[in-house]
């Protein structure tokens, strides 16, 4: 019995010293491990926009709605949509006829008391000669004026309604008040124009207008003359431009406040309606910031994290918050802090604790 119990040990002691050999080997290997070779940046306190990116509205800085001040059937149409017109241009004309008639009348009576003003004209001369004369009456000279005086006032009142008709004609060829593009014509030629219903829309694009919105914390520090990014995607541009009016007051709706931001548009291609997105700076701060190429995520959480470089030459992984990007660099939270050395090359070996070499 006791023979047996002495094997029983020395195989358990046996087993013992197997277990020990074994763990020594995997420490040795462990720490014979090779180091990883990796490429690291700083972590370093940068300066970061005070912004916001929201969608915009374009519209023009000009636009004039034409709406004719007489009514009537529309005898030409005389501009089409996309035409470029000028300020003064004739862009449709309304059925004047019966204007055209009435002026042909007015002329005709001129016409007829121009003739009986002469004739009366020569008689007071003549009369008042005789009167002279003591050939007639001064009743029958004072006839005679009077009847002069009548006829020019005739021929005077004759004169304001004929002008005052042909001022009204003018009504019958509907105009464009600025230069610009007709962006929006609504009859065709036959039907009724009036009711003061819009007949054209002329818009100038020689300058457009954003309208675009900041939140109500960005919206006091919000200053007109602050920069502004418009990018259009449409015409695959990014325009630097500057807010040119901030609201006052927020919507309460979506407590934001307008902005708006003024575009040069010589060439005509900012079109009103686009898409476009508006990224507004009001000022800048400074925070820490790392480089986004040593950013990793987590599929399941889609969390980001990083690998360090501790003092030891060993990696640790650190999961971050961030905030603001700007070019290559995003702002950190939490979970760096200013000096770490972040890992943005070899990261893809790594855990915590793995050996590492820094290279260039």
């Amino acid at each position: 019995m006791a023979g047996r119990m002495s094997r029983i040990g020395w195989i358990g002691l046996s087993v013992l010293l197997l277990a020990a050999a074994c763990g020594g080997n995997k420490q040795a290997v462990a720490e014979k491990q090779a180091a990883v070779p990796v490429s690291v940046v700083s972590v370093k306190e940068m300066a970061f926009d005070i912004s916001e990116e929201r969608t915009g509205e374009i519209v023009p800085v000009k636009r004039a709605i034409v709406v004719p001040t007489v009514g009537g059937v529309i005898t030409a149409m005389k501009a089409d949509i996309g035409d470029s017109v000028k300020a003064g241009q004739v862009l449709a004309v309304v059925d004047h006829r019966a204007v055209n008639q009435q002026l042909a009348s007015i002329r005709g009576a001129m016409g007829a008391v121009e003739a009986k003003l002469s004739l009366l004209q020569a008689d007071a001369a003549r009369f008042q000669r005789l009167y002279e004369q003591d050939a007639v009456s001064k009743h029958r000279l004072e006839s005679i004026q009077a009847e002069l005086k009548a006829t020019a006032e005739t021929k005077k009142q004759l004169k304001g309604q004929y002008d005052a008709l042909k001022a009204r004609l003018a009504d019958y060829y509907v105009k464009s008040p600025i230069n610009g593009q007709v962006s929006m014509r609504a009859l065709d030629a036959g039907s009724v124009a009036g009711g003061g219903k819009p007949l054209f829309v002329v818009d100038d694009l020689k300058q457009v207008k954003v309208l675009s919105s900041v939140g109500e914390k960005l919206l006091p520090l919000m200053k007109k003359g602050a920069a502004a990014i418009v990018s259009i995607p449409a015409l695959n541009r990014k325009l630097k431009a500057v807010v040119n009016a901030v609201s006052s007051s927020l919507d309460p709706a979506t407590r934001s406040g307008k902005v708006e931001i003024l575009l040069d548009n010589k060439d005509g291609s900012i079109r009103p309606g686009m898409f476009c997105k508006v990224k507004i700076i009001a000022g800048s701060d400074t925070a820490p910031a790392v480089d986004r190429d040593g950013l990793l995520r987590l599929p399941a959480t889609g969390v980001y994290y990083c690998f360090t470089v501790g003092k030891d030459n060993r990696a640790v992984k650190r999961m971050l918050k961030l905030g603001r990007i700007q070019g290559n660099v995003q702002e950190v939270l939490s979970g760096l802090d200013t000096g770490d050395k972040v890992v943005i090359r070899g990261m893809g070996l790594l855990k915590t604790g793995t050996p590492v070499s820094i290279v260039k």
